[in-house]
């Protein structure tokens, strides 16, 4: 039985030599962009520039050759055209390089014979020398914890969070969203062609890494099916794994073969397959990036009881509808639950003590903070959801309406800090150019303190559907001590 591949290596290279650093800054250079990157993002190791015209760029030798560097190579990244190819790949094998990564395209995905005998030829020789390879035609990796980035502009924080992509553009997607969201990442790998290591290497590799906690995919097709459903299975038996497949029409399924030559497979299927393996199916980079927020930001809720705190009737109904239409439970609270919770206000006028719970405004931080301490306390919530459309701050000025969102944030941020229960928050502005901006601004602050922020009611139903249904599902699986 083959185990899982350790590709730690791929990931913490202490010298890397870049071939396609030009001197010609006038034009687009990809080789020095992953210089640049390198440089930016802060690489710990040696980098060695190199072109077969040699020079300096940025005080450092460019060298000819993988042969002339005087020093070990761990790993190259191609940025040559790809009938240069073959011959890096040998000088490569001579040199001892464990791994190259082709940013190069031109091989089998563009489906002509050249391209197909160019990528069988530096496979040949790649496996010949033991070198395992990345791509080709792909944007390879980010590691912040190895100091690897294909953007410089990436956060150069680690998180729980790895990405397998079959596309570098929607790697690319992901980890921007993301981050802008308080997502971060242990590894990031845009695979593209996977001539040698594919999905399933990577999935398995993944499945034991240490420095992940949750798994995500952008997947087109795959090579090896079996063998890919054993990873999935193995992966998701102990950490979320959330799918994104993609290519389900027939012009969908045709696009992802002319972009990396996988075999996409039927809708029906991959449905199957993803549920009997216990994953997590995505429709969208979005709804991805939604429910790895709500695993890297929320507890494990003790059951699936959601209660949900807000402003406004006719946004209460709204709730119910989408929470209940995700098949999320919202349960009737209990008439001591109701007393207790309105003796914490001079009034029950205009606020409703149900479920969800429409206090009407937030004119009073210190009932709505003894609010959600009850709640937190209570047994008939598992799971607590803060609804806050700014639009519902009543007739006030944009800056008295500034001045009560900043108290509420720092609020929520408390909340969170002193809550037991998992919490996530719904925050969305429709009136103003103004107003939405309060509301970005205002999300990224609570995604900075640890909170998840989703943008509609209806993205944060679908997602902690998703989030209570893994843990319910794995929960039960658990037997009983």
């Amino acid at each position: 039985m083959k185990t899982a591949e350790n590709l730690d290596f791929l990931f913490h290279p202490q010298t890397i030599a870049i071939a396609g650093v030009s001197e010609k800054v006038k034009q687009f250079n990809a080789g020095l962009k992953y210089l640049e990157g390198l440089m930016q993002f802060g690489f710990k190791g040696k980098v060695y520039p190199m072109n077969p015209t040699g020079g300096e760029i940025m005080g450092m030798t460019i060298y000819k050759s993988v042969k002339d560097i005087p020093d070990k190579v761990d790993f190259i990244i191609s940025a040559i055209p790809a009938p240069y190819t073959p011959q890096l790949v040998a000088d490569a094998a001579q040199k001892g390089v464990r791994a190259i990564h082709f940013f190069t395209s031109g091989f089998s995905e563009i489906e002509n014979v050249e391209g197909k005998r160019l990528q069988a030829d530096i496979m040949a020789r790649a496996k010949a020398g033991g070198i395992r390879v990345i791509g080709p035609n792909c944007l390879g990796l980010y590691c912040p914890g190895g100091g690897l980035s294909f953007n410089a502009d990436f956060e150069k924080v680690s998180g729980p969070v790895a990405m397998i992509s079959q596309s570098g553009g929607n790697a690319a997607h992901c980890v921007q969203e993301g981050n802008s969201r308080g997502v971060f990442f242990s590894k990031v790998i845009s695979m593209g062609n996977g001539a040698d290591l594919n999905e399933s290497d990577y999935l398995e590799y993944l499945a034991h890494d240490e420095e992940t906690k949750i798994i995500t995919a952008y997947i087109e097709g795959i090579r090896q099916g079996p063998r890919f459903f054993k990873a999935l299975k193995t992966a998701a038996k102990t950490k979320p794994t959330i799918i994104l497949k993609v290519g389900t029409s027939a012009s969908g399924a045709e696009a992802a073969i002319s972009h990396t030559t996988a075999l996409a497979g039927s809708d029906h299927v991959w449905d199957g397959v993803l549920k009997q393996a216990g994953a997590i199916r995505a429709g969208s980079i979005e709804e991805m990036m939604d429910i790895t927020l709500a695993f890297q930001h929320m507890q494990v809720p003790t059951g699936n009881k959601i209660v949900i705190i807000g402003i406004g009737g006719g946004a209460s109904v709204l709730l119910a509808d989408e929470f209940t239409h995700a098949g999320l439970v919202l349960p009737r609270l209990s008439d001591k639950l109701r007393q207790s919770l309105i003796e914490l206000f001079s009034s029950e006028a205009g606020r409703i003590f149900k479920n969800p719970i429409d206090l009407n405004n937030f004119e009073s931080p210190k009932n709505f903070f003894k609010t959600m301490k009850t709640l937190d306390q209570s047994e008939e919530a598992d799971l607590l959801v803060i609804h806050v459309a700014f639009d519902h701050f009543g007739l006030i000025s944009i800056q008295e309406k500034e001045l009560m969102i900043g108290v509420y944030l720092q609020l929520i941020s408390q909340i969170k800090k002193e809550m037991n229960k998992p919490l996530a928050v719904i925050l969305h502005s429709f009136s103003s150019t103004e107003m939405r901006k309060l509301a970005l601004d205002a999300a990224k602050d609570l995604a900075a303190a640890g909170i998840a922020v989703f943008p509609s009611i209806q993205r944060a139903a679908l997602a902690l559907s998703k989030f209570a249904g893994y843990h319910k599902k794995h929960k039960a699986a658990v037997p009983a001590t």
